[in-house]
């Protein structure tokens, strides 16, 4: 979070504290006049609202892959809402007077201004930005090598286990044989169809020979493996080959539209750096298969310039 959105939030605690004591002085005394309107705003303008302000500002937006369309109104906000609120309950012996209808008007102007900021952040596309000219241009992907003539099974190096587990349930054997004693579980093994990990990666985190294991797999699902075609198996330097891995060629450079899964699954060296900014439990997420760098880098408060350089860097850029 950032300052006036956590900023939000501390206040609002502070308010629900202000509207407990109030709250429990109504419950044993005769108060004066303007506590129980200071107890009802305080819950409401201040714990309820300011909660919504402050968690509403950094959740919402991320949920829509955006970011914020007025950023610079969120300060401005802050200070009007606590302005207009305890303004009022200062006022509120006076009331009806000018000083209360003046800061009860910077009340309902700081709710308008969440509602018009966060309204047009999830109505209004936001503008194509232009700033990607440090990255390499796309080169074309290589042509696809022609179909093998002979019979052959097309298991590879770059094949997701999900896919290899759903177009072969026999080599769940050979994955539990070797190393891979989680996929024993059927539970677990429908969790990982769902994660767009490569059997590159696999046998990295466990481990265990790739090729040996492409060998082992491909004799469990009927046949021989396919014949490497895609820079000679090994594929994990930035001139090693790899075919096309959904949106993403190895040889291409990471863009902020790129998949996290396409990523890891074309530049497996990639891992440590998804590791150090979004911890260890981004490999088990299922939604490694739809977000971007960019949504990524908003759900977790990183700086997307900073990611996005380190993950090219990683992957050889």
């Amino acid at each position: 979070m950032d300052r006036y959105t956590k900023a939000f939030v501390v206040a609002s605690l502070a308010y629900f504290l202000l509207a407990a004591v109030l709250g429990a002085w109504m419950g044993s005394a005769t108060p004066a006049g303007w506590v129980p309107f200071a107890h009802i705003h305080f819950n409401l303008l201040g714990f309820m609202s300011m909660m919504i302000f402050g968690v509403g500002y950094f959740i919402l937006p991320r949920f829509n892959g955006r970011t914020l369309h007025w950023p610079s109104w969120v300060p401005l906000h802050f200070y009007v809402a606590n302005i207009g609120l305890i303004g009022m309950v200062a006022t509120a012996p006076e009331r009806p007077s000018t000083g209360f209808a003046l800061f009860a008007g910077l009340s309902v102007v700081s709710v308008a201004m969440f509602v018009i900021n966060l309204g047009a952040t999830m109505l209004i596309a936001p503008a194509v930005e232009e700033e990607e000219e440090e990255i390499p241009a796309r080169p074309q992907a290589p042509p696809a090598p022609p179909p093998p003539s002979s019979p052959q099974v097309d298991i590879h190096p770059d094949m997701r286990v999900g896919e290899i587990l759903t177009r072969w349930p026999q080599t769940v054997e050979v994955f539990v044989a070797n190393g891979f004693a989680s996929l024993g579980n059927p539970e677990h093994r429908e969790q990982v169809k769902q994660i767009p990990i490569t059997l590159r990666m696999a046998c990295q985190r466990h481990n265990v020979d790739l090729e040996p294991m492409v060998a082992r797999l491909a004799a469990a699902a009927g046949g021989e493996p396919r014949a490497a075609a895609a820079g000679g198996g090994a594929g994990t330097g930035p001139s090693g080959g790899g075919g096309r891995r959904g949106g993403l060629s190895r040889g291409e450079p990471i863009r902020p539209d790129s998949v996290l899964g396409d990523i890891l699954a074309a530049y497996p060296e990639t891992e440590k750096v998804f590791k150090r900014y979004y911890g260890a439990g981004c490999f088990s997420c299922p939604g490694q298969a739809t977000e971007s760098v960019k949504q990524s880098a908003m759900m977790h408060n990183v700086n997307e310039k900073e990611i996005l350089t380190e993950l090219n860097r990683a992957a050889g850029f």
